[in-house]
């Protein structure tokens, strides 16, 4: 999928320049984790990462998976990348980002089973 809106471009390239939120994208692509998760695994303070992962969500770069209920009643938010690999190329002096969508198991069941019944 090809991004080439400036502003989505702008939020994409500014998300891998910065450590803090490259490493938050890389270590949500294989399955969601929670704030203190991605805090504890990648050595980021707590509150960096809070910041970090309100505003790739702003930017569409990361998803909430899922919300997590415990037995206590306490809730927090699983965060995924949006994306699994990204591309960044200049063309004609216009900045582009080719990403893959990075979709779970089932999503891509779901996908596979639609196109199933739109075939028979």
């Amino acid at each position: 999928m090809e991004i080439s809106e400036p502003s989505r471009v702008q939020a994409l390239v500014q998300g891998l320049a910065d450590e803090y939120s490259r490493k938050i994208i890389l270590a949500t692509i294989p399955k969601g984790k929670s704030v203190e998760d991605i805090s504890k695994e990648n050595d980021i303070p707590l509150s960096t990462c809070y910041r970090r992962v309100h505003e790739l969500l702003d930017a569409q770069i990361l998803l909430v998976e899922r919300i997590v209920v415990t037995p206590e009643g306490k809730k927090y938010e699983l965060f995924r990348s949006a994306y699994r690999a990204m591309d960044v190329t200049f063309d004609g002096g216009v900045m582009k980002v080719n990403a893959v969508i990075n979709e779970d198991v089932a999503e891509k069941l779901k996908r596979l089973w639609l196109t199933m019944r739109e075939e028979a």
